[in-house]
């Protein structure tokens, strides 16, 4: 009887300690949150000159996660940028510290501060989540947040159902001037555009994508001196993949972008359009070409069109940037605005 009284007593005191030992560790990661959510104002002023107002920051969520909750963020940059966030909730599982999830409420607002060759940019989306993945190291492997019933303000409105955008981290991590720096993927779907497109082009975008990877380091504050060492020393933008899905259109593109003397984007790369014959239908309604030039344009683009792997018939081209003019084949199709680094 003794010897069994024994064994349960053995057991429970390492239950017990257990529980102490776990309720420790979670003390002192909620600790370590405190502290980060107390110094990174201060740290993010002193780094990169940004104001940051973090909200009644509350840490709970024991035995099970560990949660961060702010009533509101609001970030302002040294050039006038401001993001502002409603509600904001984070939490890990404690069983998966590493993998962290993150939801936001409106209001979230961007507004991208404008210039005297630019207007503000004002960008808001009703909700916010994402999720945060940590190496060993503490350091994020891959992010992605996903914004919902997006709407930006220029000189026009622009609205979209949703975006998502991706970065993943380098597999290793850079050490030369021209090594990957990680890939940036974005996704939006339904986009809208404002006023009127001349038929049979629909107003909705059904699918916009990009995906790029910067090689170099980039400076953490975008300026002339930055950018020309960044430029000087090797550094790139690779277009890993770019695609738009647009009335019945599929153009897709990969480029190599990099800075011209100037400090614009130059570069060049390949493209590959099937269902370009909308194109074709657009000029013809809208009065830019003649019913037979039409024709005999269909019949040029079927010719030159091969059949791909899966299915597609497409019309392979060159694009090339240069001068802040975009070509695609012999075709100048859009002149950009310069950017103005400082």
């Amino acid at each position: 009887m003794l010897h069994r009284y024994r064994a349960l007593f053995l057991a429970l005191s390492a239950a017990i300690l257990l529980l102490l030992a776990y309720t420790a560790w979670w003390a002192a990661l909620a600790g370590r949150v405190r502290t980060v959510l107390t110094e990174a104002p201060g740290k993010a002023l002193a780094e990169n000159g940004i104001v940051l107002d973090l909200r009644d920051p509350v840490v709970a969520g024991f035995p099970l996660s560990l949660t961060v909750d702010l009533s509101g963020l609001r970030a302002q940059w040294p050039s006038g940028t401001i993001l502002e966030l409603g509600p904001l909730a984070a939490h890990a599982f404690a069983w998966n510290p590493s993998e962290i999830h993150v939801t936001a409420a409106a209001p979230l607002r961007l507004d991208l501060a404008g210039s005297a060759r630019h207007a503000t940019i004002s960008g808001t989306a009703s909700g916010l989540t994402g999720t945060v993945n940590l190496g060993l190291d503490g350091q994020p492997l891959l992010v992605t947040a996903s914004l919902s019933a997006l709407g930006a303000l220029a000189n026009a409105r622009w609205e979209a159902a949703m975006a998502t955008i991706t970065w993943t981290a380098p597999a290793q991590p850079p050490g030369g001037p021209t090594d990957p720096q990680g890939q940036v993927s974005l996704l939006v779907r339904d986009l809208d555009l404002p006023g009127r497109v001349p038929a049979p082009l629909s107003r909705r975008i059904e699918q916009v994508s990009l995906s790029y990877e910067p090689r170099g380091p980039l400076p953490a504050k975008p300026s002339v001196e930055g950018m020309t060492a960044w430029r000087d020393g090797g550094g790139t933008v690779e277009i890993l993949g770019a695609r738009v899905l647009w009335s019945g259109m599929d153009l897709r593109a990969k480029a190599t972008l990099a800075l011209d003397r100037q400090m614009q984007p130059e570069g060049a790369g390949a493209a590959e359009l099937s269902g370009g014959q909308t194109l074709i239908d657009m000029l013809a309604q809208n009065g830019g070409m003649q019913t037979e030039q039409a024709a005999a344009m269909k019949a040029a683009l079927s010719t030159l069109s091969k059949r791909t792997d899966d299915g597609r018939d497409v019309l392979q081209v060159p694009v090339t940037l240069q001068n802040s003019r975009l070509f695609v084949g012999p075709l100048q199709v859009a002149t950009l605005p310069p950017i103005p680094w400082n």
